[in-house]
C-alpha cells in the first residue's frame, strides 16, 4: 500500500466492507455463540477421549490412620481361638465389624461400631458368640457361633455341622410334672418396643414363661440377650398379614399372601437377622397369612432348615400346625389359648382356668397360652401361680410343647 493510499479518503464501497467486518465481531450475540460453541466442543472432546466416569463430581481425599487399641497391641499378630472358643469376627455384608477393643484388620474395608449407637440387627447378641463356661457349655445368654451364618440381614440361625439345632441349644430345660401331672406353658408377646413395659414384664414373670420380642426395637438383640442371661427362652415375632390388611398393618417387612415366596423369604430373613439365640418364631398378627397353606409352606421349610420351631396363633383358620408337619417343623400352639384377649380380670382368670383344665385332660401334652404384658395381665398371672403346684400343674417353657429338652 502506498502513502497515497493511506492518506487518500476511503471510498464508500470500502467503508461499507470495513463496517460490516467490525459489526460482525461487535455483535454480542455472535460472540456468545462462539464462546458457547467452543465450550461445548471442549467438553465433548473431554468426554470422548478422557476415561473418568466420576469427572465433575465433588471429591475429597481423606487420610485414615489405623490404630491398634492398647488391649490388642500385646496380642499375637495372628490370634487363634483358645480352648474357650474365642469369638470369630462379626461380618456384615462380607465386611468385618470392628468394636472397641478389637484389633484392626491389616487391609480391606471395615465397619466401625460406635458405642451406644445401633449396631445392626444382631450385633449385640452375636458379639457373645462362642462364649463358653469352663465346663465347655455355653454361658448364660451366650450364642454359639457354629449355629450362625452371615447374611445381608445380619447373623442368621442355622443347624450346626454336627447337627445341633438352635431349638435344642437355646431351649430352657423343662421340669417334669410329678406323677405325670398336667403341664402348661405361657408365651408373653409384644416385647421389645416399650423398654419399660418389657423390663416390668420380665421382672414380674417367672423364667419358665417364654418371651417373644418384636423385631422393630433398635436394641432388640441386646434385650433378648439380657432375657436369656436370666435363663429365659425367647422367640422372635415375624409380622404376618392380618385379615384387615392394609387397614391393620403390623409394620415393615410384613409377610403377605400377595407376594411371591422369594419376597416373603427375604422379609422373614430380615426378622430372623434382628437378634440371635432364640428358639423359634411366632407371628405378629397373621390371621390371613396363617390360613394360607401355600404361603406358609416355603416359610416353614426355611424355619425347619434353620433348626427353629414355630408357635401358632391358635385361631380357627390357623393352618400352621398342618403346614408345619408337612415341612418337618417343630410346632406348638395350634390350639393356643389367648389369655387376655378380653382385657378384664374375670375373663383372664377364666382363660387361665381353661388352660389348666385342658392340660389336666391331656396328660403328657403341654397346653399353651399366649398373653400380652399389660399390668392387669401380669397381676392376674401372679395370682394364678399361687398354689399351682398344689393343684397338680407344672409351668414349663413353650419349647417343651414341641418336644425340645434343652441343653443337657
Amino acid at each position: 500500500m502506498t502513502h497515497d493510499d493511506i492518506e487518500s479518503p476511503m471510498t464508500p464501497r470500502a467503508a461499507g466492507r470495513a463496517s460490516r467486518r467490525v459489526g460482525r465481531f461487535s455483535d454480542p450475540v455472535a460472540v456468545a455463540a462462539v464462546v458457547v460453541g467452543s465450550i461445548l466442543l471442549f467438553v465433548g472432546g473431554w468426554i470422548l477421549f478422557v476415561d473418568d466416569p466420576m469427572g465433575g463430581e465433588p471429591s475429597a481425599v481423606a487420610s485414615i490412620e489405623r490404630r491398634i487399641p492398647r488391649s490388642a497391641a500385646a496380642a499375637p499378630a495372628e490370634p487363634k481361638p483358645g480352648p474357650e472358643g474365642a469369638p470369630s469376627p462379626i461380618m456384615r455384608d462380607g465386611v468385618p465389624v470392628i468394636r472397641p477393643g478389637d484389633a484392626m484388620p491389616k487391609k480391606g474395608p471395615v465397619i466401625i461400631s460406635v458405642p451406644g449407637a445401633s449396631d445392626g440387627p444382631s450385633g449385640a447378641s452375636a458379639s457373645s458368640a462362642g462364649l463358653r463356661s469352663s465346663s465347655g457349655r455355653l454361658g448364660p445368654g451366650a450364642v454359639d457361633k457354629a449355629l450362625l451364618e452371615d447374611s445381608r440381614y445380619g447373623a442368621l440361625p442355622r443347624i450346626a455341622p454336627d447337627g445341633r439345632r438352635p431349638l435344642d441349644l437355646y431351649a430352657r430345660p423343662a421340669t417334669s410334672a410329678p406323677g405325670g401331672g398336667a403341664r402348661v406353658a405361657l408365651l408373653v408377646t409384644g416385647l421389645g418396643v416399650s423398654r419399660d413395659a418389657t423390663d416390668e414384664a420380665l421382672r414380674a414373670l417367672p423364667p419358665e414363661v417364654s418371651a417373644a420380642f418384636l423385631p422393630y426395637a433398635g436394641d432388640v438383640a441386646e434385650q433378648i440377650g439380657r432375657a436369656r442371661q436370666d435363663g429365659r427362652e425367647v422367640f422372635v415375632q415375624a409380622p404376618m398379614e392380618p385379615f384387615d390388611f392394609p387397614a391393620n398393618d403390623p409394620g415393615p417387612q410384613t409377610l403377605l399372601t400377595s407376594l411371591p415366596a422369594s419376597a416373603n423369604l427375604e422379609r422373614l430373613r430380615w426378622s430372623l437377622g434382628r437378634a440371635a439365640g432364640y428358639v423359634g418364631v411366632t407371628p405378629l398378627a397373621g390371621g390371613r397369612f396363617l390360613e394360607n397353606a401355600d404361603a406358609l409352606q416355603p416359610m416353614f421349610a426355611e424355619l425347619a432348615r434353620r433348626g427353629l420351631m414355630f408357635v401358632g396363633a391358635g385361631g380357627r383358620g390357623d393352618r400352621s400346625e398342618a403346614a408345619a408337619a408337612q415341612a418337618g417343623l417343630p410346632h406348638a400352639g395350634g390350639g393356643a389359648i389367648a389369655i387376655d384377649r378380653t382385657p378384664d380380670a374375670a375373663a383372664i382368670d377364666a382363660a387361665l382356668a381353661r388352660l389348666e383344665n385342658e392340660a389336666k385332660a391331656k396328660p403328657g401334652l403341654v397346653s399353651v397360652g399366649q398373653l400380652g404384658a399389660s399390668p392387669l395381665t401380669l397381676k392376674r398371672i401372679a395370682a394364678w401361680r399361687e398354689g399351682l403346684a398344689a393343684r397338680g400343674v407344672t409351668l414349663v417353657p413353650v419349647s417343651a410343647a414341641a418336644g425340645a429338652q434343652g441343653p443337657s
